[in-house]
C-alpha cells in the first residue's frame, strides 16, 4: 500500500513544504476516505509506480484501482507517515497502515482480522507532479496477517534458539556509515554481504529501530568500513548509543560523500538501490561505486565475542 498527495489548488508550486503538505493530505483523502480524485492533480498523465523487488508498473489509473480494492477489504483503513523528507525532486515517505479485513482482498475471503503493513515510499517529481513512485513493503508482514502463510509467533521456533545458531556464524564486522546534511552517522553491522560481482553489488541489514535507520532510509550513498583487527575500540563505539560516535574517530568523506573510517582493512561506497522492508530489519542493496582494501587483517565476530584471526593457518584442503 503506497500515498500521493491532495490538490486543491492545481498552481504550479515546487515549495518542499507545498508538496509535504499536499501530499499528507491526499494521503487521508485517498486512503483513508477514498476520494482517489484528489490524485489527478498531484500524479503526471504519464505517471509510473513500481511495486516491490520486481518492479511491478502500474498507471495513475491502476493506483487508483488499486486504493479501490484495498478500502474495499478494509473499509476503516488508517494510514500514518512516520517520516517524511525532501531531497530536490525526490521525495522518501516511511508509512503505516493499519486496517481490519472485512472485504476480500488478493482472492482471500474476509477473516476479520487486524492488519497492519508498514513500508517506504520514494518519489520523483518534475515541477509540482509526481512522475515515478517506487514502492516496497513486508509483503511476509500482509499474508501472515490474511493467514495465506501460516508462520504465526506461536509456531515460530523461539528467538533465543535462532540466536544461538546465528552465535555459530563467523561474520566480519562493519561500520555502515552515511552523510546527514553534513553530519557523519553511523552504525556497527554484520549483516552485510556480496549479492554479485558483475555488476558489484551488495546488501547490508538494519534495524528499523536504530537512530540511524532513518538517515540511512533517505540516502542516496552509504559507507562500508570492514574493520581491522586492532579495531575493536571503533567496533564498540559505533554498537553504542553515543550521541556524536565520530568525536574520536579518524575519517574522511569518499568520493561520493559516504565517511569513510581510516584504518579500516577495507571500505565500500555504495550507491543505494532497494529498500526493502523485512520484519524488523530494512534490507538495503545498491551497487558498488568506489572500493579499496589493504592487508590489514579483519576483525572477527562470533559467539557475542571479538577475535583477531591474523596469526591462524588456514586448514589444508
Amino acid at each position: 500500500m503506497t500515498r500521493t498527495a491532495d490538490l486543491t489548488d492545481h498552481t504550479p508550486d515546487t515549495d518542499p513544504a507545498d508538496r509535504s503538505t499536499r501530499l499528507r493530505a491526499a494521503w487521508s483523502a485517498a486512503w483513508d476516505q477514498g476520494d482517489v480524485d484528489v490524485l489527478d492533480g498531484l500524479l503526471s498523465p504519464a505517471y509510473v509506480r513500481r511495486r516491490g523487488p520486481q518492479g511491478i508498473e502500474q498507471t495513475r489509473e491502476g493506483f487508483k484501482e488499486s486504493i479501490r480494492a484495498v478500502r474495499e477489504a478494509f473499509p476503516g483503513l488508517h494510514t500514518e507517515i512516520e517520516d517524511l523528507v525532501e531531497d530536490g525532486d525526490r521525495l522518501a515517505i516511511r508509512w503505516r497502515s493499519t486496517g481490519r479485513h472485512t472485504g476480500t482482498f488478493l482472492g482471500v475471503p474476509p477473516t476479520g482480522r487486524p492488519v497492519e503493513v508498514s513500508g517506504a515510499t520514494f518519489a520523483r517529481f518534475e515541477g509540482d507532479t509526481i512522475t515515478e513512485e517506487r514502492v516496497t513493503f513486508d509483503s511476509r508482514q500482509l499474508l501472515e496477517a490474511l493467514g495465506v502463510i501460516t508462520t504465526s509467533q506461536g509456531a515460530a521456533v523461539e528467538p533465543e534458539l535462532v540466536r544461538g545458531v546465528h552465535r555459530k556464524f563467523i561474520t566480519g564486522v562493519t561500520v555502515v556509515t552515511t552523510d546527514d546534511e553534513g553530519t557523519p552517522r553511523g552504525l556497527a553491522v554484520n549483516a552485510f554481504s556480496s549479492i554479485s560481482l558483475d555488476p558489484p553489488m551488495v546488501l547490508v541489514c538494519v534495524q528499523r529501530s536504530s537512530s540511524t535507520h532513518p538517515v540511512l532510509h533517505r540516502a542516496r550513498h552509504l559507507g562500508i568500513n570492514i574493520l581491522a583487527a586492532d579495531q575493536l575500540d571503533v567496533a564498540k563505539t559505533f554498537a553504542g548509543k553515543s550521541q556524536d560516535k565520530f568525536a574520536d574517530i579518524r575519517w574522511s568523506p569518499g568520493e561520493h560523500g559516504a565517511p569513510l573510517i581510516e584504518g579500516s582493512s577495507a571500505q565500500l561506497e555504495v550507491e543505494i538501490g532497494e529498500r526493502i522492508e523485512a520484519g524488523s530489519h530494512s534490507v538495503f542493496t545498491g551497487r558498488v561505486v568506489s572500493a579499496r582494501h589493504d592487508d590489514r587483517a579483519p576483525l572477527v565476530y562470533s559467539g557475542g565475542g571479538f577475535f583477531d584471526i591474523s596469526n591462524t593457518a588456514p586448514l589444508p584442503w
